[in-house]
This record gives structure tokens, C-alpha cells and sequence, in this order.
């Protein structure tokens, strides 16, 4: 896929992650209250489904996960950086940012550092806007019907796409038409909600000790609580916590504990949030004057295609069947390891620019660190290993973990 299209991740990504499954826990979660009791199946069983939801609100997102102190959202280059190294007092090179990240790399790591707050609004599935609030500017990721915008108030950058309903319509019609045929091979009645949490809870068991968690209230709603605990000691996650509103079951935060740290690695979550119907207005979009706007055409099937066949250097393309079956092996593999999974990606799949990163980008060495074997990149939650034959191993495991399944 192409550079441009890739930038589209975030936008057509970021509103459904906060809509469908918030992260975090929100600033006001020290409020108690007193729901009526419910078992953990129960809770689960609440979580809203309904594709037709809508609500808008404000939500804070916070990380602390041990990396270094870096520039992530305003544009400034690395040669900036170090010109301010230059001539800035030592006694101030502790505010000063140790490298820049800058495109995808950014937009990747700004998630995984530091406080950022948005407002966000979704009016069913077709309607949806995220209005990130940078320190002096704001980006927003808008989806009105067939359009979609990236709008960058910094840079002054509007990239535009249009969807094709029809295309759209023909894959879920597809996905449903898949689901059906194989409905009968689920390990648990779908129809039931009962039946797959009852599901959930029994496969998750096997490595994980699940509580109910006391209520408590976040962004003014009554909302109960989940924690999930992994068993052994090969996870860096301590536990996980979900909320979820009382009176409509949307998810309305997450605090996701690390191994031996005291306040939470990550969160995000409400501050704010109303279930009316967010007015039109907010899913409108005009360029402002002096936008440079950017057509992106919305990549289709043959797209997807094309870029595989790029990918499998001329090899014969898997039919979907192989695709389906080779998927199901690695979604086992993962699952059957529990918390101690680890992803490997071989060398001949790492992406061009990755490999461009560590070539050429001082923020690798800034934030990888030599091991045996390669480089490690250490957080309080994921750990990274970039072997010396090009195969990328990653998990929320420990650096032993890690290196042990490399070694394999």
C-alpha cells in the first residue's frame, strides 16, 4: 500500500478503537458508587453491540512507559534539535527532546507517550470524528457517509478520500455470507450472549484470574468494573481493568497496569460524555483557507492485491482458503501461548521502511539498546527484539521471554 494510503490508518482506525473499546481510566474514576451486583459474565454480557449507538465527549489518553523524553506532535526536525543542544545551559538538557519522530513513526508513538486529550463524536457507523488537541493546534479524523478527511491544522494539510459504498456493501455481504456458513463451527451458541461470555471467560481462565472489580463512577456515569490478572510471570502487564457504563454498556475505560509499577502504564478514557446525537454540524468538514488538499484514493480489492503480489516477490498469491487457514495456525499459536505470546515477523516481511528506520533514523538507537544477538527496545508494556538477521520478535513479555522464543 502506498505511503498516502497508509496515513488513512489513523483516521478511519482512531474513532472506531475509542467507540468500540476505550483504553484507559478516567481522571474522575475516584468517585464510588453502589450498582446492583452483577457477575462477570453479567458485565460482559451488557457490552453494547449496537452498531447504531451514538454519544460524543471528551476523553484523556495517558502513557507512561518509559521512554525517553522525544518530540512527537510539533514538527521539528533532529538537526533542530541539535543545533538547541548547542546552545542551550546543560542544567536545561533534561527539557530538551532526545530525537524526533516525524510521519507514521509518530503518529505511532504519540500513542504510547504522554497526555493528549480529544473530543470525539459518532453518530452510528458512518458518522464518526476524533478532534485531537494538540498543545497550540488540533488534527481531526472525520468520516461523513463515503467521505473521509485527515485534516492537520498544523501543517495545514487536508487529505480527502471517498469510499465506495458499493464496494463496501459487497465485502460485508461477503463477511456475513462466510460467517453463516461456518456459524455452526463456533464453539458456543452466537445467538446467546450469555453462551459467548460464559465462552470468553472459560478460554480466557486458562491463563488469566478474572474479578469483579468494586463500581465506581467515571464521567459522572455509574460504571462497572472488570480485572483481568494474567497467571505466571512471563507478562509485563500486572492487570487490566475495563469499565463499562452501567446503563448502556459502552466501554468507558481501561487502566492497563505494568509489572512493578505503581501508577498506571497506560489509560485512556471520558472525562465527559452524553449519549444525544451529535448535531450534523460536527461531521461536516470545509477546508480553511490556505488548506492544501490532498485527493487520496481509497485503496480497493484489486489495490490490495496488486501490493500482496509486490510483497510476495513473484511467488503465486495464496488462495483465500490458504490465507484463512494460515491466519487460524498463528491466531492458535498466539492464543495457546497466553500472556507470554510472541509475534515474530521474518526478515523478508518487515517493511521497507523499518528497515529505513534503523538504517537511518538516530531515534532507533535512542530507543533500542544492544543485546546478543541484535537490538531490544524496552517500554513497561512491550518489548521489541530486532535480531541481527532481520526477523522482528514482540510481546508484552519479559526481555527474557523475548529472547529465549528467538533463540528457539
Amino acid at each position: 500500500m502506498s505511503r498516502n494510503r497508509r496515513r488513512w490508518i489513523p483516521a478511519v482506525l482512531a474513532p472506531v478503537l475509542v467507540a468500540g473499546s476505550v483504553f484507559g481510566f478516567s481522571v474522575q474514576a475516584n468517585a464510588s458508587i453502589d450498582l446492583p451486583d452483577k457477575s462477570a459474565s453479567q458485565i460482559l454480557q451488557m457490552i453494547n453491540t449496537n452498531p447504531d449507538i451514538a454519544f460524543s465527549g471528551r476523553i484523556v489518553k495517558k502513557a507512561s512507559m518509559g521512554l525517553p523524553p522525544m518530540n512527537i506532535v510539533p514538527d521539528i526536525s533532529q538537526s533542530m534539535i541539535d543545533e538547541m543542544a548547542k546552545k542551550m545551559p546543560k542544567e536545561m538538557g533534561d527539557f530538551l527532546p532526545k530525537a524526533s519522530a516525524q510521519g507514521e513513526l509518530a503518529l505511532v508513538l504519540e500513542f504510547f507517550a504522554g497526555t493528549h486529550h480529544a473530543n470525539i463524536y459518532v453518530d452510528g457507523v458512518d458518522k464518526s470524528r476524533l478532534q485531537v488537541l494538540d498543545l497550540l493546534s488540533e488534527r481531526n479524523y472525520i468520516r461523513n457517509g463515503n467521505e473521509l478527511w485527515a485534516y492537520d491544522a498544523t501543517k495545514a494539510i487536508a487529505q480527502h478520500s471517498i469510499v465506495s459504498e458499493a464496494e463496501v456493501a459487497d465485502a460485508e455481504a461477503q463477511a456475513r455470507t462466510l460467517f453463516n456458513l461456518n456459524s455452526d463451527k463456533l464453539p458456543f451458541d452466537y445467538t446467546s450472549p450469555a453462551a459467548v461470555a460464559e465462552y470468553v471467560l472459560a478460554e480466557a481462565g486458562k491463563y488469566s484470574t478474572i474479578s469483579v472489580a468494586s463500581d465506581i463512577k467515571i464521567a459522572d456515569r455509574g460504571a462497572y468494573q472488570i480485572t483481568i490478572t494474567p497467571k505466571g510471570n512471563e507478562s509485563l502487564v500486572a492487570s487490566a481493568t475495563l469499565s463499562i457504563d452501567a446503563a448502556t454498556g459502552l466501554p468507558l475505560a481501561v487502566r492497563v497496569m505494568a509489572v512493578g509499577q505503581s501508577t498506571p502504564a497506560f489509560e485512556v478514557a471520558f472525562e465527559t460524555i452524553t449519549f444525544d446525537t451529535p448535531a450534523a454540524s460536527n461531521f461536516n468538514f470545509t477546508p480553511p483557507a490556505g488548506t492544501r488538499i490532498v485527493e487520496v484514493p481509497a485503496p480497493t480489492k484489486a489495490d490490495v492485491l496488486r501490493e500482496f503480489a509486490k510483497a510476495t516477490k513473484g511467488k503465486q498469491i495464496p488462495t483465500e482458503a490458504e490465507l484463512e487457514k494460515l491466519a487460524d495456525a498463528k491466531l492458535e499459536d498466539l492464543m495457546a501461548q497466553g500472556w507470554g505470546a510472541v509475534a515474530q515477523v521474518p526478515a523478508a516481511d518487515v517493511p521497507a521502511e523499518i528497515r529505513t528506520l534503523q538504517a537511518d533514523n538516530s531515534l532507533y538507537k535512542e530507543l533500542t539498546k544492544p543485546v546478543a544477538g541484535g537490538r531490544i527496545f524496552t517500554s513497561a508494556l512491550m518489548n521489541i527484539f530486532f535480531a541481527e538477521n532481520g526477523d522482528i520478535y514482540a510481546g508484552s513479555v519479559t526481555v527474557e521471554r523475548l529472547l529465549a522464543v528467538a533463540a528457539k
